[in-house]
């Protein structure tokens, strides 16, 4: 068995935000669920940040040192290094983790925000031939902050659902070539959101 963490910003010192370290707790927490579970930590950073600016490290590297002060074995925790979004998340997972190590089962650890969003791209990418749970985190925001963050997920799920349209569910091959050439990762993003994604707190 292994436990998905999915990558949630980081800053331009290096620094997770709250909501990711968050995330990892409740992987901590449900790994003693299974026995002798791996981890796999997702996220290079995000497509949004600057070519000049980038982070000191990537979050799949902050989120493995996270964990492995909680205890987790550094040697039980994989990195996926390339994905700069969800759509990548799921890609590079399956590419680079699922394939070679022959893994079926797979528990998505995210934020309850991202939920439906996770649900689709996961399902879209990996195929009906992987047993996938996906356990959420409830994260506190203020009112209006919260209705932005539901508003802007409902169309990015619209978005997604779009460039993954023409997908077969498990054809992960489909996105070879194509992913970060879309037109979808060129257009302008709100600056709340780019400041969402790269602030880390």
């Amino acid at each position: 068995m292994t436990i998905v963490i999915l990558g949630g910003g980081i800053s331009k010192e290096g620094k997770l935000p709250k909501r990711t370290k968050i995330v990892l707790n409740k992987a901590c927490e449900i790994s003693k669920k299974y026995k002798d579970p791996t981890f796999l930590v997702c996220g290079r950073y995000s497509f949004l940040y600057p070519k000049d600016k980038l982070p000191k490290t990537t979050e799949s590297r902050a989120m493995k040192e996270y964990l492995s002060q909680f205890g987790v074995p550094k040697r039980k925790i994989y990195i996926e290094n390339k994905s700069k979004d969800t759509i990548g998340n799921a890609y590079y997972a399956k590419k680079l983790y699922f394939l070679p190590r022959k893994e079926r089962k797979g528990v998505i650890v995210t934020s309850e925000f991202r939920l439906e969003r996770v649900k689709f791209i996961f399902k879209k990418i990996f195929g009906k031939n992987y047993q996938l749970k996906f356990v959420t985190v409830p994260l506190s925001f203020r009112n209006k902050k919260r209705r932005k963050i539901t508003e802007r997920q409902k169309m990015l799920l619209k978005k997604t659902k779009e460039i993954l349209n023409k997908m077969k569910p498990g054809d992960h091959n489909f996105l070879r070539g194509k992913l970060y050439k879309l037109k979808y990762y060129k257009e302008k993003r709100p600056d709340w959101v780019i400041k969402f994604t790269t602030e880390g707190k």
